[in-house]
């Protein structure tokens, strides 16, 4: 976005801006490799795009079985995203 919020064809997607740009598989250790899982993550904790970053994973994820989702976006882990999709499931058919 140029100085006055407007979008122009130069805006850099959210993602150039991400903590872990450039990290690669660092980003997507094997969910049962708790000491990677926790260095992700921490890559993640100032991250300027977290929410960002979240909410495309949770958009792009949608209701994928938690062996379907990957790596560690937006600061949680494939089981911790999986956990808030069924929440957030919950809650919506508990307030219809």
């Amino acid at each position: 976005m140029d100085p006055r919020g407007i979008s122009t064809d130069k805006t850099p997607d959210w993602r150039w801006r991400a903590a872990c740009a450039g990290l690669g598989d660092e980003m997507f250790p094997d969910p049962r490799d708790a000491e990677g899982n926790k260095r992700a993550q921490r890559v993640c904790l100032l991250c300027p795009v977290r929410a960002e970053c979240l909410g495309d994973a949770l958009a792009e994820e949608g209701g994928r079985a938690k062996d379907n989702r990957f790596g560690v976006r937006g600061g949680l882990t494939a089981s911790q995203r999986h956990r808030m999709y069924l929440s957030r499931l919950l809650e919506a058919r508990t307030t219809a």
